[in-house]
């Protein structure tokens, strides 16, 4: 069973994601996309850890989480946090801003995201994902940013498609929908 959690940047989503691992009682496995690029990212994945049980199984892994669960002893919640963390970084992998973002190309690699979001769904009884809803964000200044929008976009409406529940976060409150 798959749960989305979308929201905007800062809105509760970890937070509400880890209330509803821990309410299952089971083993969890948080899969975490984020890289310590900068002094900032670095206190927000400490920030992170600091919310999760320390029993918990984390695979820090920005670029392929399905691989990652190969590390993983079958755990029966999978808490992916995030998806908008783990698609920026496959796009710097790609070449970032350099790259020439064709439609293509953002096919291309929604699909792959796609695939492997539902490798993930398959891989555990439950699982959570974590993502930034772009929707209501103002359109983005430059192509790689509109390209990210795009992608982020697609792949949140295939995340909800999947998900038998779906939350969103406005101002830390969990919002059912659908």
């Amino acid at each position: 069973m798959l749960i989305a959690v979308l929201g905007g940047i800062k809105s509760g989503k970890s937070r509400f994601a880890v209330s509803l691992a821990q309410a299952d009682g089971s083993a969890v496995c948080v899969i975490a996309t984020g890289l310590p690029v900068d002094a900032e990212m670095r206190q927000r994945i400490a920030s992170h850890r600091r919310s999760r049980p320390a029993g918990w199984m984390v695979l820090e892994e920005p670029l392929r989480p399905v691989a990652a669960l190969a590390r993983a002893q079958n755990p029966h919640t999978i808490l992916l946090d995030a998806v908008d963390t783990w698609l920026a970084n496959r796009m710097e992998e790609l070449g970032g801003s350099a790259a020439r973002w064709t439609a293509g190309r953002k096919i291309r690699l929604e699909r792959e995201l796609a695939t492997e979001l539902g490798d993930l769904v398959a891989a555990a009884p439950h699982v959570i994902a974590v993502s930034n809803e772009v929707g209501m964000a103002p359109v983005a200044l430059s192509p790689y940013g509109r390209a990210f929008a795009d992608l982020l976009g697609g792949l949140n409406q295939r995340l909800f498609a999947l998900a038998r529940e779906r939350y969103l976060m406005v101002a830390g409150v969990a919002l059912r929908v659908g």
